[in-house]
């Protein structure tokens, strides 16, 4: 590339603006008709710019020489920028692979070493480089987590209305009360970190609704505690239930790793159980049997139990479960049956007991599942 004579002044070569990759040669006036100050600026001006090479004239036998110091000086900017580019690469791939590392050692309790065979070994594997397997490690945990968080949405809206309820039927009432303030305390703060995530324009609509349908179940709750309040918040409930649904599912597509599926599985099972005790407490406050409402709600809870059932078979078909899962599954299914057999008691007490034993091993099997070695690697 040339670059005309009466652009090589110093106030022209302000004005240069180029992008080829190919060598650049300047052309101006004589060094001796310039000020050494002059020749200075006009030299890092240039530089600066991209010129390789610089020259008073086009004078023909000099320009063979001019084109090779050009070209050299080329290549090896080119080299110089191929190392720049080779090294912050690796960089890249170093911090990738120690943060794929911290979450191996965390899910799987292994050494840094051991963390770091298992990389390889998935990249021997995969005949993949051992950055793309530690990207999929660490956006597999990432996306995991936004999936679990997302998905307590669920459970926690359910957790307000049957807290509430409990409240109102008078079983421990501050206990009660603390439950749902936590739960409140909770999804604002799940909010606020799926805020923080790089999410794409149509997930981040699904979260301005569910932070909406939030605002608005928190607003009936604050109202005096009634039969009639606590029926507006249990729509209210329900809404921010379905948002929260939308917001899950949105997130698991974003991930695309199995990992996610599993998760938000799990974290359907955590707002069955809460959904249960809430059916259980208001049977018994909407009073004698037969009336219309009492009706629906055992009616939702039968279904309900149905359901929870099949995504427990379900899950324990995954082919990619480990000891510990199959623990902590088992621990789920046998507090599962104790709720079950305190919704056909009525006793509401223990229906409340065991919906918390419940959603503590549920609690266990998602965290399980979130430190499955194959789904982190798969």
């Amino acid at each position: 590339g040339l670059v005309p004579g009466q652009a090589t002044g110093p106030a022209g070569a302000q004005h240069l603006q180029w992008d080829w990759d190919v060598p650049v040669i300047a052309i101006g006036p004589a060094g001796g008709s310039l000020a050494a100050p002059q020749a200075a600026q006009l030299a890092d001006q240039l530089v600066a710019m991209g010129a390789h090479h610089w020259q008073a004239s086009l004078v023909p036998q000099d320009w063979p020489l001019s084109q090779a110091i050009a070209k050299a000086a080329h290549q090896r900017d080119q080299a110089l920028r191929q190392r720049i580019d080779a090294l912050q690469a690796e960089l890249v791939e170093q911090r990738l692979v120690a943060r794929a590392k911290g979450v191996l050692m965390a899910a799987q309790s292994l050494t840094e070493g051991e963390a770091f065979s298992l990389l390889r070994s998935g990249a021997m594997q995969s005949r993949l480089p051992m950055g793309d397997v530690a990207r999929s490690v660490v956006d597999a945990a990432i996306w995991a987590e936004a999936v679990n968080r997302a998905g307590q949405l669920r459970w926690l809206s359910q957790r307000c209305v049957a807290a509430a309820a409990q409240r109102l039927a008078r079983i421990d009432p501050p206990a009660a009360r603390k439950l749902q303030q936590q739960a409140q305390k909770r999804a604002r703060e799940i909010l606020d970190a799926l805020d923080r995530l790089p999410l794409p324009a149509g997930t981040r609509a699904a979260l301005t609704t569910a932070n909406a349908t939030w605002l608005a179940l928190q607003a009936c709750l604050d109202r005096r505690l009634d039969l009639a309040s606590l029926a507006a918040a249990d729509q209210a409930a329900e809404l921010a239930l379905n948002a929260a649904e939308l917001l899950t599912g949105a997130l698991q597509l974003v991930g695309s790793s199995p990992m996610l599926r599993v998760v938000n599985l799990c974290g359907r099972q955590r707002m069955r159980a809460q959904r249960l005790v809430k059916l259980g407490l208001l049977v018994r406050l909407h009073g004698a049997a037969g009336d219309a409402a009492q009706a629906q709600a055992q009616a939702d809870a039968l279904a309900l139990m149905h359901s929870f059932g099949q995504t427990l078979q379900e899950l324990a078909q995954l082919p990619l479960g480990s000891g510990d899962i199959s623990a902590a599954h088992q621990r789920a299914v046998v507090h599962w049956q104790a709720m079950g057999a305190s919704l056909q008691s009525g006793h509401a007490t223990t229906l409340v007991q065991s919906a918390e034993a419940l959603l503590d091993s549920l609690d266990a099997l998602t965290s399980c599942w979130e430190r499955s070695l194959q789904l982190l690697l798969g």
